[in-house]
């Protein structure tokens, strides 16, 4: 997810903290007084509470609606996405439906994708958006692992995809190019599809 992520997560838990020092200072009575013990009581305490919130900031609070827009600028796409890709094979286009599994949290991202015959998961993965335009895209490279049974014909091999998110459609749309000079466009949606993958004679470069 980049730097900025973490510069923002950074914020969030410094601003947290300094709140929560104040606070646990107030509420014990401590407030003015400079004695190391007793602010090491409270540095102590809030410590705790800040890890616990940044822990729970970074695998669940972060969804919650609440937060969404002002404190946390990226869209949460975790889940299963199936839809279409359109590519060329042999000189020929065609198009195939296939399934992606996107895990999320505020730190991170990886993207999954299974056919018949390969699979592939990200190795790097950020968001590109621009809040003024409310652009927002899903940039990742990975690595795909065909099956040993078809290497013969179809090598391990890496790409790139930059996906863009249309939040009013709650879809994903954009291109995905190869290593081995392949190219396509998928069309993603989180609403459930039946998902055909690709007959065993053909493989997609994805």
């Amino acid at each position: 997810m980049g730097n900025y992520n973490f510069k923002r997560f950074i914020q969030i838990l410094g601003g947290t903290f300094i709140a929560t020092f104040i606070i646990i200072g107030l509420l014990r009575g401590h407030y003015g007084q400079l004695y190391i013990n007793v602010l090491w009581q409270d540095f102590g305490t809030s410590l705790s509470i800040v890890s616990i919130i940044g822990y729970c900031l970074n695998k669940w609070m972060w969804k919650w609606s609440i937060f969404q827009g002002w404190l946390v600028p990226f869209p949460c796409l975790e889940g299963e996405w199936e839809g279409h890709i359109f590519f060329n094979w042999n000189g020929t286009d065609q198009e195939k439906k296939i399934k992606i599994k996107i895990r999320q949290t505020f730190l991170q991202i990886q993207v999954l994708i299974e056919t018949n015959e390969s699979y592939s998961n990200s190795i790097c993965a950020s968001f590109d958006f621009d809040e003024m335009r409310g652009h927002k895209e899903l940039i990742y490279s990975y690595i795909n692992v065909p099956d040993v049974t078809i290497r013969e014909r179809s090598q391990i091999h890496y790409g790139t995809a930059r996906l863009r998110y249309k939040e009013k459609d709650k879809t994903l749309e954009g291109t995905y190019w190869t290593d081995r000079k392949s190219v396509g466009d998928m069309i993603l949606t989180s609403r459930p599809l039946e998902c055909a993958f690709t007959p065993n004679n053909q493989h997609i470069n994805i």
